[in-house]
C-alpha cells in the first residue's frame, strides 16, 4: 500500500508542477501582448482551484484501491 500511495504522490506532485508551469504564466498575463486582453481574475482563480481540486480527487482515488490476491 506504501507503494501505491507513495506512487500517486508523485504523480500528483508532477500533476501540479506541470499545470501550474502553463497556468501561473497565463494568470500573470503572458498572452495580454498578444491578444491585447487579460485573463480576468475570477478565471485565474478558477484555473488554480482547479488544479488543487485535480490533486484532491486523485489522491481520494486511493479509497478505491484493492490490494491484489496472491
Amino acid at each position: 500500500m506504501s507503494r501505491i500511495v507513495f506512487r500517486r504522490v508523485k504523480l500528483n506532485f508532477i500533476w501540479a508542477s506541470m499545470y501550474n508551469v502553463v497556468c501561473i504564466p497565463i494568470a500573470a498575463g503572458i498572452l495580454y501582448p498578444a491578444v491585447d486582453r487579460g485573463l480576468p481574475p475570477v478565471i485565474a482563480g478558477l484555473l488554480m482551484i482547479a488544479s488543487s481540486l485535480t490533486v484532491m480527487v486523485s489522491s481520494l482515488s486511493l479509497k478505491f484501491y484493492r490490494e491484489p490476491k496472491h
